[in-house]
């Protein structure tokens, strides 16, 4: 999806939009309602990053799943804070920074 290459143990993600295409920020929203381990946390800050998400629209979306903190914390990591954020932040599963690192250089993320 979107130029990621991820996959899931056990059922899939579920979408149900039959008029509407969803926006990369929903995508993120809901990969994560679904189950927010560090695989998919990890996943949805590469989609963030790959995609450009509006930080605006990203908060909105989020505020309709009730993760705004999650997000936030997400998008906190990205921007500006990832090195003096370890491991769990605000109970979302971070991943370490050279953790990440690695993720985005396997994916391509720049």
């Amino acid at each position: 999806m979107y130029g990621l290459q991820f996959f899931l143990a056990g059922e899939p993600a579920f979408w149900y939009a039959p008029d509407d295409d969803l926006t990369s920020a929903e995508v993120v929203c809901h990969t994560l309602a679904l189950d927010a381990d560090s695989r998919r946390v990890s996943y949805a800050m590469l989609l963030i990053e790959t995609e450009q998400i509006d930080r605006e629209a990203l908060t909105e979306t989020a505020t309709w799943y009730d993760m705004e903190s999650m997000i936030s914390s997400m998008c906190q990591f990205i921007d500006e804070d990832f090195d003096t954020m370890e491991g769990t932040e605000r109970g979302v599963p971070l991943p370490s920074a050279e953790e990440y690192a690695a993720l985005k250089d396997q994916y391509g993320v720049a």
